[in-house]
């Protein structure tokens, strides 16, 4: 009876142990997920950066050449500016590294650009050479540009979009021409602005350096419908009579923008 005493006792001990060695054994604890960033949303923003210009004007004398003893006028209306802005847009992540979305801007910029030449008389004409004291002179300012495009790009790591961009521009568009002689006695001017189109394409890198913050890089080709002519009247008291005027054309419009900018992410 003793003895089973006993052995009933030991078990009873050796079956504690072995509870309290399972209880001193935790399972162990696993390391939280980290939160997968996310680009899907909307944003606004602002950008800042350099414009250049590349367009070229021409004046005709009217009602012919040879009228006037002067060859036409050609020129080039090349200008570096300023350009800023501001962006706002909506992204869309998928698959899982890519991003999709679309994006509005609105850009000022003092980007002017102006050309300026004297007459040139035709061989044989009686003022041979360069007419002094006459001048052609033109010029087309951007005042400001708009932009609605839409963006694809890929993550080349969790927080960094290299993308690109395209879609429909558009800007207000200010036009100047005058032609003058000698004491204007012939004076044809014109001065008028416009709201024209165009196409922009481009591309950047953004990055998040924060929850809800990123910054940019990029790069934008515009090219924009300026190209429009407008004839001139003479309204010069000389021997011109008033019918006579002079017709001022301008090309169409490159733009090349290098900018930087930020971004809040709602």
């Amino acid at each position: 009876m003793l003895r089973a005493t006993l052995g009933i006792i030991g078990a009873m001990g050796i079956a504690s142990i072995a509870s309290a060695a399972d209880l001193r054994v935790k399972a162990p604890v696993q390391a939280p997920l980290a939160a997968v960033y996310s680009w899907t949303g909307f944003y606004v923003g602002g950008d800042v950066g350099a414009l250049q210009s590349r367009s070229s004007v021409r004046m005709d004398p009217l009602p012919n050449v040879p009228f006037f003893g002067t060859f036409p006028d050609f020129g080039d209306l090349n200008n570096t500016a300023f350009v800023g802005g501001l962006h706002a847009g909506y992204n869309w992540q998928f698959a899982p590294s890519w991003v999709a979305g679309i994006e509005a801007d609105w850009s000022w910029t003092n980007a002017k650009g102006s050309f300026s030449q004297p007459w040139v008389s035709i061989p044989g004409h009686p003022l041979a050479g360069v007419r002094p004291g006459t001048n052609t002179g033109m010029s087309m300012d951007p005042n400001w540009l708009a932009t609605i495009r839409g963006r694809a790009g890929y993550l080349i790591t969790p927080t960094a979009l290299l993308y690109f961009t395209g879609g429909f521009a558009f800007a207000d568009v200010g036009y100047s021409a005058s032609a003058t002689n000698e004491g204007a006695t012939y004076n044809a001017s014109s001065s008028f602005s416009k709201t024209v189109n165009g196409y922009v394409l481009g591309g950047g890198l953004e990055w998040s350096i924060w929850s809800n913050w990123s910054v940019r890089a990029e790069y934008l080709y515009y090219r924009l419908n300026t190209s429009t002519a407008v004839n001139a009247l003479n309204t010069g008291p000389g021997a011109f009579p008033p019918p006579l005027g002079s017709r001022f054309s301008w090309s169409d419009t490159d733009l090349h923008t290098v900018r930087v900018g930020g971004s809040y992410r709602f």
